[in-house]
C-alpha cells in the first residue's frame, strides 16, 4: 500500500500567515496536539499546541517548526512512512504530491496499525527471535533449517539488536504454533535464541511476552 491511500484528510491544515488563536480553535476543536502548517501550497512543518499556549496574538511565521523532515512522496510504501516517523520520532507524517505540493497528513500510528495487521504477525503460529551477528545473516540457510524441520517461515522482521550494536534481531513467524522442536534445531545449529513466543507453550508468562513484543514491534 502506497501513503497516499493513508491520509486522513480529516486531519485540518495551517497557512503560516494563521494566527496562533485559529491553530488553538482547531486542535480543540479536533482534539489533536499538532497541525501541520502550509506555506504557498508547500509543507513547511508541524506547529505543537505547546509552543503557542502562552502565544494567543501572534502568527504562526513567528515560531520556529518542528518536523520539517516529517515529508514523503504520495507514491512511497508505508514501510518508508514508518521508517521517517522513526527517524525523526514524529506522530504525523506530511505527504507531498509530484510536484511537492502538500497533499495532507497520516498518522504515525495508523501506518504502526497496517504493519501489523496487515502482516502475517497475527495469524497463528509460534514466534522465534534470533540473535545473530549481521555477517552471519542468511535468511535462505535459516529457512532450509527451519524447512528441515517440517515448518516454514510466514513473515520476518530485521531489527538491531538493543543489547549489541554489532549485532541483529531476526524474528520470525512461523506457520506452526508448537515451535519447541524447531528451537531445539536452531540451538543444534548454532543460533542464539533471544526469545520465543507460543500460546502451545506450557508457559504462564507467554501471552504477556508476546504483547510485549507485538508492543515492541509497533514502536
Amino acid at each position: 500500500m502506497i501513503v497516499k491511500d493513508l491520509i486522513d484528510y480529516g486531519i485540518p491544515l495551517l497557512k503560516s500567515e494563521d494566527k496562533v488563536s485559529k491553530a488553538l480553535d482547531l486542535m480543540e476543536e479536533f482534539e489533536c496536539a499538532r497541525l501541520p502548517v502550509v506555506k504557498d501550497g508547500y509543507y513547511a512543518g508541524f506547529l505543537a499546541e505547546e509552543m503557542i499556549r502562552n502565544h494567543n496574538g501572534e502568527q504562526i511565521n513567528d515560531f520556529s517548526l518542528m518536523g520539517k523532515n516529517g515529508e514523503i512522496d504520495q507514491s512511497s510504501h508505508y514501510y518508508h512512512l514508518i521508517k521517517c516517523a522513526l527517524e525523526f520520532d514524529l506522530p504525523l507524517i506530511a505527504i507531498k504530491d509530484n510536484q511537492g505540493f502538500y497533499l495532507g497528513a497520516v498518522p504515525t500510528a495508523s501506518a504502526f496499525e497496517m504493519f501489523v495487521t496487515g502482516s502475517a504477525l497475527r495469524m497463528p503460529g509460534g514466534i522465534i527471535v534470533l540473535s545473530l551477528n549481521y555477517r552471519d545473516y542468511s535468511l535462505s540457510e535459516i529457512g532450509r533449517i527451519i524447512e528441515n524441520g517440517d515448518a516454514k517461515i510466514i513473515n520476518s522482521q530485521m531489527s538491531m539488536d538493543p543489547n549489541d550494536n554489532s549485532k541483529i534481531w531476526l524474528t520470525l513467524k512461523l506457520n506452526k504454533e508448537d515451535i519447541s522442536h524447531l528451537i531445539s534445531i536452531l540451538e543444534f545449529s548454532g543460533y542464539q535464541i533471544e526469545r520465543h513466543f507460543s500460546a502451545h507453550l506450557n508457559n504462564e508468562n507467554t501471552q504477556e511476552r508476546y504483547d510485549s513484543l507485538m508492543n515492541y514491534l509497533k514502536i
